[in-house]
């Protein structure tokens, strides 16, 4: 039966052809990454037209565009440009100011002139940067009597060409070959000076520019003045000539330069309260699920799934990760856009909205959930995250319910100078209690109310309702559309950055924030003190972990999260244990970087292997080969578990 039914879903996906979340996926290839990347992946060092064009064609994919964003990398595009040549670099410029002109792109949200406008921005720079590798080989060979000079110039010209390499392998790969065969008889044209004149080869300028002359006019055919961006919704340099290869198979996804979704390196302490009580957790079914489906990619939809991203990648063992940046998605580290149409184009509202990434420390006793407290079951919650800001299949309810109940375990640091009820205790510092009476004390400026009006202490410093401080500019003149629930002060120390935006970085700038705000007419001697008083109650002990080993606590949770193996197959919940073989598969493989002795990596690349075998028979219904690579990772683990650190 389930084979018949995978029969039939591969037939009717066939059938309809390229779903949105399809199109999106396909919208990134132009910036590799490995669908098994490690979890701290260096950023590719690029040269900064090929940075500037990729990130700008992501840009101009997106709803709405950034065009201030699009005109910053753009302008690369025109220095670059200018270098030899300030006539074509001017009347770039102005071209592209007259498109946004022209569209009113810039001023309008109407589809209609942004669809206009980012093509058009799109067509203008694709052929800006085949111009620039024709300018930097032309220059190349007029340098060609000066070996070290025309290396450096063909250099930057191949490296700049890069930014082709991607679309033009997929759709045109005879003309890839014939380019590539025509970049190394360059290089093998300029000879070389040998070792003592041992293996001199002299320069050959004619072959050097009948090569280059062949790549100049394949450019000029592929992406000269006849150059426009393929009929599909999807803008990426594909040659006119040739037909879109959009969810051809060997495409990769990936993110734009200047992206940043590995996780902070410190890692967070997470405090489970049935752990710290003394269950273990391998003896809990659903919240060992959760908190496997909390590290899974594979629980949502495409993009997200290749680029390996989870709950864990924004909220690190439940704590915000402050470094998580995309163009386009973040305004600053530390916040996304969870209505965009990068990652889920069915939900994008056209607006760019970034929120922070809120901590779920203590996540049972802050509801409303949501900034605006949209939602006020985190169940609902947690499958608006997986079906509409990730564009995941509807969940298993196992899933669902396994997410929440991990989630509701994750607790508050423990703060040594709070009183239950919220209080300072004796050990907080002179400063801090000051600033505790500044928390309490009514100013006119927020019409009587004090800082703990809405962040009582008494029930973990928040009322559970919105307020609309304005921090939120309303659609329309006097509208009521601001609201924001009021977020808990503890751990504010550690899920920086603050107000439901990220706009402030540090606790005295928000201090000073409401200062001016609200006309508070605190001295500095009293901004001081309160920030003492916030930074007080937003302590915690030991907020992160100090193990000298990386894996060897990533193993031990693996571990538990196939405890769930034997109950998913009781249960016939054979989908979600799918999700499990490949998520422990998935995570292992990135793990083995991390590894103090490179050695290991083999046993860690069988253990994921075992697990990938597990998975294949898992889709033939062959149960009993299921078990034999589930038992066989096991066995590698206890057996390698000492040395695996």
């Amino acid at each position: 039966m389930r084979k018949e039914k995978r029969r039939k879903n591969r037939n009717l996906q066939a059938a309809l052809g390229f779903s949105g979340a399809a199109i999106a996926a396909a919208l990134i290839f132009l910036f590799p990454g490995s669908a098994t990347q490690a979890h701290i992946v260096p950023p590719e060092k690029l040269h900064p037209v090929v940075e500037s064009y990729r990130r700008m064609t992501f840009l101009l994919n997106l709803n709405p565009v950034l065009w201030e964003n699009v005109r910053t990398d753009f302008g690369v595009l025109v220095r670059h440009f200018d270098k030899g040549d300030a006539r074509s670099a001017g009347k770039a410029a102005g071209e592209f100011e007259t498109i946004l002109k022209e569209t009113g792109a810039a001023t309008s949200n109407r589809p209609g002139a942004r669809e206009k406008a980012r093509r058009r921005v799109f067509e203008l720079s694709t052929r800006m940067v085949a111009r620039l590798v024709a300018k930097h080989l032309r220059r190349t060979g007029d340098a060609a009597g000066d070996r070290q000079e025309a290396r450096q110039r063909l250099g930057e010209a191949r490296q700049i060409f890069a930014a082709f390499e991607k679309p033009l392998s997929h759709a045109d790969p005879d003309g890839f070959r014939r380019v590539g065969r025509s970049w190394l008889g360059m290089a093998s044209a300029l000879g070389t000076e040998g070792i003592l004149r041992v293996g001199y080869v002299p320069m050959d300028r004619a072959a050097f520019k009948s090569e280059a002359e062949k790549v100049i006019r394949f450019l000029d055919e592929t992406y000269g003045a006849g150059f426009r961006a393929p009929g599909a919704r999807v803008l990426a340099p594909f040659p006119s000539t040739k037909a879109s290869v959009l969810g051809h198979p060997g495409l990769r996804m990936g993110l734009p330069p200047g992206a940043n979704i590995n996780k902070q390196r410190r890692r967070p302490r997470q405090i489970l309260n049935m752990a710290a009580r003394g269950v273990d957790e391998r003896e809990t079914y659903l919240i060992a699920l959760g908190d496997m489906a909390f590290d899974s990619s594979f629980i949502f939809g495409e993009p997200a799934r290749s680029l390996g991203l989870s709950c864990n990648t924004c909220h690190n063992k439940g704590v915000t990760n402050p470094q998580f940046f995309i163009p386009g998605i973040s305004s600053v580290p530390g916040t996304v856009d969870v209505s965009n149409s990068f990652f889920s184009p069915h939900a994008n509202n056209g607006l760019f909205d970034p929120l922070d990434i809120p901590d779920l420390r203590g996540i049972r006793f802050t509801a409303p959930y949501g900034r605006n407290g949209r939602f006020a079951s985190l169940r609902d919650f947690t499958r608006n995250v997986i079906v509409n800001e990730f564009s995941g299949p509807e969940p298993d309810p196992d899933v669902v319910d396994g997410l929440v109940a991990y989630m509701l375990e994750i607790n508050f640091l423990p703060n040594p100078y709070l009183e239950p009820n919220g209080a300072l205790s004796e050990k907080a510092s002179e400063a801090a209690h000051r600033g505790e009476k500044l928390f309490h004390k009514k100013f006119p400026g927020m019409q009587n109310l004090s800082c703990a009006t809405c962040h009582v202490p008494e029930t973990h410093f928040l009322d559970g309702r919105r307020h609309d401080i304005g921090t939120v500019p309303p659609a329309e003149a006097y509208g009521r559309d601001g609201g924001m629930d009021t977020p808990t002060l503890l751990d504010l120390r550690f899920n920086a950055p603050y107000f439901h935006d990220g706009r402030l970085g540090t606790i005295p700038s928000v201090v000073d924030w409401f200062d001016k705000e609200f006309e508070l007419g605190l001295n500095e001697g009293e901004k001081n003190d309160l920030t003492s008083y916030l930074e007080t109650v937003g302590d915690g002990v030991e907020p992160f972990e100090e193990d000298a080993s990386i894996v060897a606590p990533e193993l031990e949770e693996f571990d538990i999260f196939m405890s769930t193996y034997e109950t998913l197959l009781a249960r016939k919940k054979l989908d979600v244990l799918g999700v499990l073989l490949r998520t422990v598969a998935f995570e292992v493989r990135a793990h083995k970087w991390d590894l103090q002795d490179p050695a290991g990596e083999p046993v860690m690349e069988q253990m994921a292997q075992a697990l990938d075998a597990a998975y294949e028979a898992l889709q033939g219904d062959e149960l009993a080969r299921v078990e034999q690579g589930v038992q066989s990772y096991r066995k590698l683990y206890q057996e390698h578990r000492e040395e695996l650190q």
